[in-house]
């Protein structure tokens, strides 16, 4: 018996990053499918576009609150404004995990997946306590893509099968420092390096046994540098002569405009015996400006009440010199608390511990079949003290993102996170000389 197959031979390397894009789109912008997501991998559908689902996170503490701290001050690090450092009393090591709950439904089926991820890790020593100057090293978590999910449908009288997956994601080496400027002013510089690989797959398998099956596989090779410059201003009690605003800060940041460089890889399997290949060296992704502002007050030395908003003008990125019709501009604003009862040693130790409460709304960078894919978030957690200065911070956070309307899928996710900080005195001159 002889089977059909189609001759992709002649396919160039531009019309085969089209095509896994139309494979992309088809799931949402096609009606006549069955949805069905698979255990194979975690994670959310929607981290199938563009650079897969982006990391808004600073830390767990700024994660428990529902914000990313840009004018938070504190014995943490802020691993997106490095203005906040200026505050870290000792060399600290912090190191992030997640694990997440997720489950998914387009109104008529649903799955539920359960994965973990390690989101990175910062070590953060102070050179010059008195001056703020604060060196800072790590690896934190740039975006993550891991999806799997089928849908059955029929084209000239064939019905198949059709399986999307996909993983990995970018990950971000940062190095900054932080400084005291003019008294009253924090400054942070971070240079960023992103690195990472974006795997996916498309697999065809017709029930007529005289058609060829079609694998097609590709894999994309990013990297790229870029900077964040943040800065925070804690002078309003001095400069309103009230000492109820000495804990007041007015905060903002700014990541610059970059191209990261791609090199993309694919393959079409369309038997047991052929395989074409198609590789791309050069390659550009253009990564869009980025900023936000924040706001902080702590009320007698308990109470912290932050907020902040950030915004991505992903209106400007390109893949590959064309702007995809899916991406649009993003925007995050949280509204975070945190209780701390006691910060004295001699205290009960749960009137040391941290009890933190917040909430966000993101407008992600998606749009399909003409939706605003939105993010509503809660979340709550505390921080538990170990000696003087380590801790375990603990958080949980439930998301909706999307809808189960207008060919959507709606995720709710639960996700618990623990991060572990050691502190220690590196480097620091006495107080006296400060």
């Amino acid at each position: 018996m002889i089977k059909k197959k189609i001759n992709f031979k002649m396919i160039n390397s531009s019309a085969y990053r089209s095509i896994f894009r139309l494979f992309a789109l088809i799931l949402f912008l096609s009606g006549s499918f069955t949805f069905s997501q698979t255990d194979k991998n975690g994670g959310s559908i929607y981290s199938l576009f563009g650079l897969g689902e982006l990391s808004y996170s600073s830390g767990n503490r700024t994660d428990a609150m529902g914000i990313m701290g840009i004018a938070l001050y504190g014995d943490y690090t802020n691993s997106n404004n490095p203005a906040a450092w200026t505050r870290i009393p000792t060399t600290i090591f912090t190191s992030k995990f997640n694990l997440d709950n997720i489950k998914s439904s387009d109104g008529v089926n649903s799955s539920k997946r359960t994965y973990g991820n390690f989101e990175g890790f910062d070590l953060s020593i102070p050179l010059n306590k008195g001056n703020g100057w604060i060196f800072n090293l790590g690896i934190n978590n740039y975006s993550n893509v891991n999806y799997d999910t089928k849908f059955t449908g029929s084209a000239d009288g064939e019905t198949y099968t059709q399986t999307y997956s996909g993983n990995g994601g970018l990950y971000k080496f940062n190095l900054g420092f932080s400084y005291i400027i003019f008294r009253y002013f924090s400054f942070g510089a971070q240079f960023n390096y992103a690195f990472g690989n974006i795997n996916k797959s498309v697999n065809i398998d017709f029930d007529n046994g005289q058609l060829f099956d079609t694998k097609n596989v590709s894999s994309n090779t990013i990297s790229g540098f870029y900077f964040n410059s943040g800065l925070i201003f804690h002078g309003f009690g001095k400069l309103l002569k009230n000492k109820k605003l000495d804990n007041l800060t007015l905060g903002a940041f700014v990541s610059t405009p970059t191209e990261f460089n791609s090199d993309f890889t694919g393959k079409f399997n369309q038997s047991t015996t052929q395989t074409d290949s198609v590789k791309i060296s050069e390659g550009k992704l253009k990564i869009p400006i980025a900023f936000g502002v924040g706001i902080s007050n702590t009320f007698n030395n308990k109470l912290t009440v932050a907020a902040d908003v950030f915004y991505q003008k992903w209106d400007d990125y390109k893949y590959y010199g064309t702007h995809p019709e899916e991406i649009k501009n993003s925007m995050k604003m949280g509204l975070g608390f945190e209780y701390t009862p006691s910060k004295k040693l001699e205290s009960a130790y749960w009137s040391r511990v941290s009890y933190r409460l917040g909430g966000s709304f993101t407008a992600d960078y998606l749009k399909l079949n003409g939706e605003n894919i939105n993010t509503i978030s809660l979340s709550a957690g505390l921080s538990l003290p170990i000696g003087s200065y380590n801790s375990v911070d603990l958080y949980a956070k439930y998301n909706i993102k999307g809808k189960q309307t207008n060919g959507l899928i709606k995720d709710e996710v639960f996700r618990f996170g623990a991060s572990v900080k050691i502190g220690e005195l590196w480097f620091l001159k006495p107080a006296d000389d400060f």
